[in-house]
């Protein structure tokens, strides 16, 4: 036995790492057969194609190309102090030579068992669940999700929209959080959160069988509700109705948060049509603005970066209900991200955020930019203007003005 390990480590040389290379690929594509089809070894430096040769048994080519066959690779081994096969040799160097396409008809074979057990589950005899496997398997869904077992996963997300089918009356009657639909379901009160591989494609099926494109108002449809006390947007002097928490905060001159569950009941926002809401990026901005301001501030939100999806709910909310809205942010690479979502988003008019805006503050202190703007749609000449500059301006520097425009 020591004989063949000593003999595969004198071959196992760097000179001859190209061939094996080559070899190894070749058996792998076609099946570990060994064939007369041979290999086009290029480009090889003049040590490389010595010692190919050597092994051969060949004269030196004019140049350095090389073609050889895994059946006469198959018989220099055998016949040399290796004594073994261009497989088993292979394998004794760096490890299995893996058959491919006995792996390909593996994974056909286990995908198609995969859409049959789908198709065979008792909620798929719904269309709507139908056409939904039906876009999952096109775009190659769960592909993408790289799961272990990806037939497990699909069928307990078809056990869950079963679930959620046969319960929907009872929980539109008591709507039901998520977390509580998972444990109830998984043992996993995370199991169906949206960074989990089962979260992801449940709530893919709840858009397609409910139709709608928003995400929240899709599970609602089932009778389960989305988190809706973990996030807040961040508001200052907003219009309330008369004895809402709202107008108690407007009066106060305290800053409120928002969360999704207030605004899902309409708690009490009054803002009539053509009413201005000012929006900034930066929660300092709000902050002083109550502290210096006080109730002689104009509404304003704070976006505390890019929209979250509460902050983006009552944005729409605002502008559904007739407010224009005026937007700030930094003059950064954020900043001019901020700006475009809401503008494209919400409609978002821009608040100081013009190319000679830009300009004048200039005067103030400033960062490096560090990034190259790219298209500013509300002012053309604002991106050309920062990356000719090479500065980024927060809001925090043009306080005064900003501070001016929301005490008028």
């Amino acid at each position: 036995m020591d004989q063949p390990s000593s003999a595969v480590a004198a071959v196992a040389r760097p000179d001859l790492g190209k061939l094996w290379d080559a070899a190894r690929a070749r058996l792998e594509r076609n099946g570990r057969q060994v064939t007369t089809n041979p290999i086009d070894l290029r480009d090889l430096t003049d040590a490389e194609v010595t010692a190919m040769c050597a092994l051969l048994a060949r004269r030196r080519p004019p140049g350095n190309h090389l073609r050889v066959s895994l059946a006469e690779l198959d018989r220099v081994l055998r016949s040399s102090n290796v004594q073994l096969g261009i497989v088993d040799a292979l394998e004794a160097m760096s490890g299995p030579v893996d058959d491919r396409r006995a792996q390909r008809s593996t994974e056909r074979e286990q995908r198609a068992a995969l859409w049959e057990s789908a198709d065979a589950h008792p909620i798929a005899a719904d269309e709507q669940v139908r056409r939904w496997l039906s876009s999952v398997r096109q775009r190659g869904r769960l592909t993408r999700l790289a799961v272990d077992d990806p037939a497990a996963l699909l069928n307990d997300a078809l056990d869950c929209l079963g679930w959620l089918t046969s319960n929907c009356a009872t929980n539109l009657g008591c709507s039901l959080p998520l977390p509580v639909a998972a444990a109830t379901l998984f043992g996993d009160a995370h199991a169906l959160d949206a960074d989990r591989p089962l979260g992801t494609v449940v709530a893919d099926a709840v858009l397609e069988v409910s139709g709608l494109v928003d995400q929240r108002a899709a599970w609602l449809t089932f009778g389960i509700q989305l988190d809706s006390v973990s996030t807040a947007a961040l508001t200052f002097m907003l219009p309330g109705a008369d004895g809402s928490l709202v107008a108690t905060a407007r009066v106060a001159a305290e800053p409120l948060r928002l969360t999704q569950r207030m605004l899902d009941r309409g708690h009490g926002l009054a803002v009539r049509p053509g009413d201005v809401v000012w929006i900034c990026e930066n929660p300092s901005i709000l902050t002083l603005a109550a502290d210096r301001l006080g109730n002689a501030c104009q509404p304003l939100v704070c976006l505390e970066g890019m929209p979250s999806a509460v902050t983006g709910r009552l944005l729409a909310a605002l502008r559904q209900a007739g407010a224009v809205l005026r937007a700030h942010a930094d003059f950064d690479l954020g900043g001019v991200a901020i700006m475009s979502h809401v503008g494209a988003r919400y409609g978002a008019e821009p608040w100081r955020m013009g190319k000679q805006d830009y300009l004048a503050a200039l005067d103030s202190p400033t960062t490096d930019l560090g990034h190259v703007i790219g298209a500013t749609a509300w002012d053309p000449l604002l991106g050309p203007a920062m990356n000719l500059h090479r500065r980024a301006i927060h809001e925090e520097a043009i306080l005064g003005a900003l501070l001016d425009d929301l005490s008028r």
